[in-house]
């Protein structure tokens, strides 16, 4: 006669019933369920609580559910169960030790997310779980594979946005220590994804901390100051990581890396264009790589374009091209400290990438406002003294007849693209205008002198030479619209301030 022996998991499926069901266990029968929102905390329980279950027991119910091994594991109640497998082990025989009683709900066997769901609206309503107990359970929500209608409910029940809850995958890959150090600084799940979207390291933690603590003192109840500084490093970043790729390729060809300098004449390195051979004929760069010790490559960090150098001209024999020679001759062959010369170069090249950041903050931004619902009087009268005064700026913009930054800020695709100065459409938003109704009309004029204000005053370089139209854009944007200025806006009209002081109310016409 042969005899089959079953697991207790075997059994238990096949007898498992449905429902609720109260049972009495050893408090050595039962372990910490995985999806107990409290799972990975250490802390133990209370004294009081203790003393509590030494004295009287665990007088309420905890809650566990059937694992698939057969055995039952806590998804509330944890502390409880703790207290009292810490009580069981000091009687003197297991089976002295007290009976912990529990309802056993079988419907949650196979429904980890709705057993994390429970786990937290118990503690929810028992102690308020902490922040990062909250951040804990959108990152397992997130991670789980369930059906993307589930995970909404369950978020929504929780009171977690689609934000936070799109934002925890990213969370999830934060260290400990990161994710500890964001939450000290009041971080939310969206704050702490965009952090490690950044690469969730020290000095933009800095950055964005400090970008934090200045929207929270400014009273507004905005995100402008995190915006602004998340630009900024983003395209930090990015530029770093394409100029990195760039010199990588550099010298896996065998080919020296060199700082880049904006200006060349003083230095010991000089591009190969401005090179002539010692016989007076033109640096190749073929016959310089050869033939050339000093040969080098620099990548430029605005255009990302390689410049072949001769990092020591002079003492190679090499000669200048006339313009050049005549330019070291003009400026006296000046000494000039190389090492104050890259500090300048570099702190301008900051404020180029600084100014583009904001730019892509403050176009979002205007976006936003387009799309929005409410435009305050002060935009009709800026759209009026712009068309019905002739700006300057406004009569430019009209005459250039690009439609990128409108398009832009009306939401659609730009009606020119592909086509050159010649093939431009004269009536470029004639459906959009069709489409839009009456309603959206002033939204519509204000993008297109939104557009036109961005596209001529506030162009790469323009915070060299703040002008009156930059700056009254700029002081309506922060008053009437509530945009935060960056650091770069704020030295330009702090500059024009400056250059104005002296006169009484200026010669230029504001756009404002």
């Amino acid at each position: 006669m042969t005899h089959t022996t079953e697991t207790a998991a075997e059994q238990a499926s096949e007898i498992r019933p449905t429902g609720i069901e109260w049972r009495e266990f050893h408090p050595a029968e039962l372990t910490v369920d995985p999806f107990n929102h409290r799972q990975g905390n250490t802390k133990p329980p209370s004294p009081e609580l203790k003393a509590s279950v030494a004295t009287v027991g665990v007088r309420e119910a905890i809650g566990v559910r059937p694992q698939p091994d057969g055995t039952f594991a806590v998804f509330k109640g944890r502390r409880r169960l703790l207290a009292a497998q810490e009580q069981a082990a000091k009687a003197a025989k297991p089976e002295d030790a007290v009976l912990v009683p529990a309802l056993i709900h079988w419907d949650l066997a196979d429904a980890d997310d709705e057993t994390l769901l429970m786990s937290l609206l118990e503690n929810q309503f028992r102690e308020n779980a902490t922040k990062a107990d909250e951040v804990a359970v959108a990152e397992q929500l997130a991670m789980m594979d369930i059906p993307e209608q589930r995970r909404r409910r369950h978020a929504k029940v929780l009171g977690i946005t689609p934000a936070a809850l799109a934002a925890a995958k990213g969370t999830a890959q934060l260290s400990a220590e990161n994710k500890d150090r964001a939450l000290a600084e009041d971080f939310d799940l969206v704050e702490m994804h965009e952090w490690h979207q950044v690469g969730g390291d020290l000095e933009s933690f800095r950055v964005l901390s400090r970008a934090k603590s200045r929207d929270l003192s400014s009273g507004k109840g905005g995100r402008g100051e995190w915006k602004q500084a998340l630009q900024k490093i983003r395209d930090q970043r990015a530029v770093r990581e394409r100029q990195a790729a760039v010199e990588e390729e550099l010298r896996a060809a065998g080919t020296a890396v060199v700082e880049h300098q904006d200006r060349w004449m003083y230095g010991t390195a000089r591009p190969l264009g401005h090179l002539l051979t010692s016989l007076g004929k033109p640096m190749t760069l073929s016959v310089h790589a050869q033939v050339c010790a000093s040969h080098a490559a620099a990548v430029d960090p605005d255009t990302f374009e390689v410049v072949h150098v001769c990092t020591d001209w002079h003492t190679a024999g090499h000669q200048l091209v006339a313009e050049e020679a005549e330019k070291l001759i003009q400026a006296g062959r000046m000494p000039v400290d190389p090492e104050a010369k890259k500090a300048e170069d570099r702190a301008r090249r900051e404020r180029n990438r600084a100014w583009r950041s904001e730019r892509e903050v403050r176009l979002d931004f205007l976006a936003g406002i387009v799309a929005g619902r409410k435009l305050p009087e002060a935009a009709d009268e800026l759209v009026e003294d712009a068309v019905m005064g002739a700006q300057d700026w406004w009569r430019r913009a009209v005459n250039s007849a690009r439609t990128e930054l409108t398009a832009r800020l009306l939401g659609v695709d730009d009606p020119n693209a592909g086509r050159n100065q010649w093939e431009r459409l004269e009536d470029p938003f004639r459906e959009v205008s069709r489409r839009g109704g009456k309603a959206r009309r002033r939204f519509r004029l204000f993008a297109r002198v939104a557009a036109a204000i961005e596209q001529t005053e506030m162009r790469d370089g323009a915070w060299e030479q703040p002008t009156a139209a930059m700056v009254g854009w700029l002081r309506f944007l922060e008053a009437e619209l509530g945009h935060t200025l960056g650091d770069a806006e704020k030295d330009a009209v702090a500059a024009y301030e400056r250059k104005t002081a002296d006169r009484a109310g200026g010669g230029e016409k504001s756009a404002s």
